[in-house]
């Protein structure tokens, strides 16, 4: 491996194993590397300029909403956008006229609505594997109880 290679390697903050800047986790004991050493390295910027063409530190806040208005099936992105909005529509009504704030919010509410839906159904498969598992389960039991024993002949 290359000097200049080396030195942009970071290091896991558990067995100090050497890591690529733009990694989420150690490859050698599988330990999260804090988002803070991400954003130190400079993985936040690089993402933030790949997806929206500007470093993460130069979004304006409407381009932070609608960033988080597209991550789908966790709630707390979305709403986040929600609230950016909301506040800013409500300081300016006027902005919801303008697509830069109004498009955040549509995608966020629909990400939320498709996220909840997508969780409900898949809460409704979990409870019927749930119920057909308890059911076989007890299927199993009642065949491997051992038969009654029989009575005596009452004379």
């Amino acid at each position: 491996m290359s000097r200049i290679r080396r030195a942009s390697l970071g290091r896991c903050p558990r067995c100090a194993f050497p890591i690529a800047e733009h990694t989420l986790t150690c490859e050698n004991c599988g330990a999260f590397v804090p988002a803070g050493e991400v954003a130190a390295t400079g993985a936040l910027d690089r993402l933030s300029s790949v997806v929206m063409g500007r470093s993460f530190a130069s979004l304006e806040l409407s381009q932070l909403a609608l960033l988080l208005a597209w991550i789908p099936l966790v709630i707390g992105p979305p709403v986040a956008a929600l609230v950016i909005v909301g506040l800013k529509v409500g300081q300016d009504r006027s902005r919801l006229r303008l697509r830069e704030w109004r498009d955040p919010a549509l995608i966020a509410a629909l990400n939320i609505v498709l996220s909840l839906l997508i969780w409900s159904y898949a809460a409704q498969e979990i409870a019927g594997l749930a119920r057909a598992g308890v059911s076989a389960a007890g299927v199993l039991f009642l065949e491997a109880r051992p038969a009654p024993a029989p009575r005596g002949l009452a004379i």
